[in-house]
């Protein structure tokens, strides 16, 4: 892949995406971007290398054809229950009298604080710097330059299974590519969601994805913490097909069509019914009243409508079909997802009671799209909440490739910096970023 060529590979656990960008001198330009449903990928692990590796030559091809480009390398993310954070306090000796901190030091700083006890089935993601300390007493962010005769770190060290991400790295290279670096789905994202200030003064990222939910916090434009909870759309779905005995695709179509989740959004109930035809019955009348009689206690009703021709239930050629109104959809989604939010809040809530401001939180992930989501989180969290946005989107702003793009602008950044080069107009909100994550990620990663 050309320097000036960069590639994000979004492999998420429904879709895969991939978006590639052009890089040159403070421009950059999105020359073509491509989705593909996911095979051999679920809950951050990899179930099949062929199809996986399949799925990823399908979605980069697509991207290379509507780029015009060809990329050898990719920038790709890893997400999961596999992740763990550990925080680790590195110090070195600089001189006996007090000399000028140089880079060559801090980096000596931050090796020490790695080399922790690790066990061996664990490999490092992120290494990111929260605190320097000068000669014991001085608490600072940034000690190129200064003066001292100690310098150490608190470290917060972001780690996977080797396993994972060596599996990874296998399906991408028989897919024909290489991979260039492997960074947590949060840290890609929040490139392309949040400013600068937002960085600084505090933010949260909740990605509610298929099966999994990521809450990833920042403060002082660093990540502080990232948490990930076994819960997504597919439970969601899995609660609507276990009450109402409906196959799995039908649960899904209604979630998404019909679904409301927000107490706020009650008053557009109404007793209309929603009709859902049940699969073709190979029970007996007796069989039959059971099931019906299931069917009401879990809140669905069994009605029969007139379908011409062959095929019907009744002699009398009627369907059989589910009646639900949107009240007991609500009845089935909200608990499920309060039990979940509530989860995450009680992860998050030291994070919001240490901020003098509220920090930004953002909502990104298909779910984020449902009726009145946001406005449930809302009400659990007891905080504002938005959903998520691509920033400075020129002319890209679909915020399904929010990941990828923030892969992208990662690797465009590291491009830029062995260039010795900004990548980004430093007035534009990305650039604002990534001035700064040059100086904090890139040092370390």
């Amino acid at each position: 892949m050309r320097a000036d060529i960069v590639c994000g590979l979004d492999i998420g656990a429904s879709v895969i995406r991939a978006l590639i960008g052009h890089v040159s001198g403070a421009k950059s330009e999105i020359l073509g971007f491509a989705e593909s449903p996911t095979r051999g990928f679920s809950k951050g692990v990899v179930s099949n290398l062929s199809l996986l590796s399949d799925a990823i030559e399908e979605v980069v091809s697509k991207a290379e054809d509507a780029a015009h480009r060809r990329v050898r390398k990719v920038i790709t993310n890893v997400a999961g229950a596999h992740i763990k954070n550990f925080k680790s306090r590195g110090s070195v000796h600089i001189s006996d009298r007090p000399s000028e901190i140089t880079e060559q030091d801090i980096k000596r700083c931050v090796e020490s604080a790695r080399l922790i006890a690790m066990s061996l089935d664990r490999e490092v993601v992120h290494l990111i710097p929260e605190k320097f300390y000068i000669d014991d007493k001085i608490e600072i962010n940034d000690p190129l330059g200064l003066f001292g005769s100690k310098l150490d770190v608190d470290l917060n060290i972001v780690t996977s299974l080797v396993s994972i991400l060596q599996n990874l790295t296998k399906a991408i290279n028989l897919a024909g590519y290489e991979v260039e670096d492997i960074i947590t789905s949060g840290v890609g994202t929040v490139l392309a969601v949040f400013d600068r200030q937002e960085l600084e003064e505090g933010a949260i990222l909740i990605d509610v994805g298929k099966d999994l939910i990521e809450a990833a916090l920042f403060m002082e434009e660093r990540l502080k913490d990232c948490f990930y909870f076994p819960f997504g759309s597919d439970d969601l779905t899995q609660a609507l097909q276990d009450k109402l005995r409906i196959m799995f695709n039908e649960a899904e179509e209604l979630r998404m069509k019909h679904g409301i989740v927000s107490k706020d959004s009650r008053e557009l109930f109404d007793d209309s019914q929603i009709l859902i035809p049940s699969p073709k019955d190979e029970t007996g009348p007796d069989d039959r009243e059971d099931t019906q009689s299931d069917h009401k206690r879990s809140g669905g009703n069994w009605v029969d409508f007139e379908k011409p021709g062959a095929g019907a239930f009744s002699p009398a050629g009627s369907e059989r079909a589910i009646a639900v109104s949107r009240q007991e959809i609500f009845n089935i989604l909200f608990p499920k997802v309060e039990e979940i939010m509530g989860n995450v809040y009680k992860k998050i809530e030291p994070f919001l009671k240490q901020k003098k401001n509220l920090p930004r939180i953002y909502v990104v992930g298909g779910v984020s799209r449902m009726d009145g989501f946001i406005e449930a989180v809302e009400d659990i969290f007891k905080v504002p909440v938005d959903m998520g946005r691509i920033r400075d989107p020129r002319d890209f702003n679909d915020a399904r490739f929010a990941c990828a793009l923030g892969l992208m602008r990662y690797g465009a950044c590291k491009a830029a910096e062995k260039k010795g080069g900004s990548i980004f107009n430093v007035n534009s909100f990305a650039g604002r970023i990534l001035s700064k994550i040059q100086e904090i990620f890139s040092e370390y990663f």
